[in-house]
């Protein structure tokens, strides 16, 4: 089953709007944000395609080639959504690092999952520059996936 550019859109739309609702309707305290913050060493990182140690990998995307790659520091649970945690390897990651310019069309980078206090959480690789980070009781963090390619006119 194929689904279509329009329809891709709109359901990462819903998916992200639900997403949202959850986090902010739940009882729990008062939402904390971070945010990516753009790195060189960890561009470096993934183009020598290395890893971190203590750090969980996960990908989001259709197909071969992930949109994103994110590594979550162990000390913190992901809340998954659209996350598929991977087994990394160097082979691994070089086929991924090698492919994702053609996602988006422009050369992917790296930056630093940041809590709200400034502290690394964990890192993130993509063409997309932008994302939400929700930090949640005990040491949980929502990252929200990068839009699909074709949204908001990207290719």
């Amino acid at each position: 089953m194929q689904i279509s550019g329009v329809g891709l859109n709109k359901i990462w739309i819903l998916i992200s709007a639900s997403f949202f609702l959850i986090l902010t309707l739940s009882p729990a305290r008062a939402l904390e944000y971070g945010k990516l913050k753009r790195d060189k060493e960890t561009t470096r990182i993934f183009q020598k395609y290395e890893f971190l140690p203590n750090h969980t990998y996960y990908i989001c995307g259709q197909g071969n080639i992930p949109h994103a790659i994110i590594g979550i520091h162990n000390d913190y649970t992901l809340r998954k959504g659209l996350w598929k945690q991977v087994d990394i390897s160097p082979q691994l990651l070089r086929s991924w690092v090698d492919q994702m310019d053609t996602i988006y069309g422009f050369q992917p980078y790296g930056s630093k999952i940041l809590d709200n206090y400034g502290k690394q959480v964990g890192i993130w690789f993509s063409s997309k520059q932008w994302t939400t980070v929700v930090l949640e009781e005990d040491n949980r963090i929502a990252v929200f996936t990068p839009e699909p390619p074709g949204f908001r006119g990207g290719k």
